[in-house]
């Protein structure tokens, strides 16, 4: 039982950091994100992406794009005057 608990986390982490590379290779260059720190960044991505795994999602692109319009809606400067 806790063999296949620890395979089950493993993978997950291994999907998570994969999602991750995918997601951080956007959002250190996009230009909506770019005022921010790269810690706050980082930090607030793998808490996106850590969610979305919790929730179910397997697929690294999916999480990726989900963490990315997350990050984005969250720390993007308004546009509203």
């Amino acid at each position: 039982m806790d063999q296949l608990l620890s395979e089950q986390v493993q993978m997950q982490d291994a999907i998570v950091s994969a999602a991750f590379d995918k997601a951080w290779r956007f959002v250190e260059k996009d230009p909506l994100l770019a005022h921010n720190r790269k810690t706050v960044l980082y930090s607030r991505l793998c808490t996106f992406l850590e969610s979305s795994i919790k929730k179910g999602e397997q697929n690294t692109l999916n999480l990726a794009n989900e963490a990315i319009r997350s990050l984005r809606a969250e720390l993007a400067p308004s546009t509203a005057q």
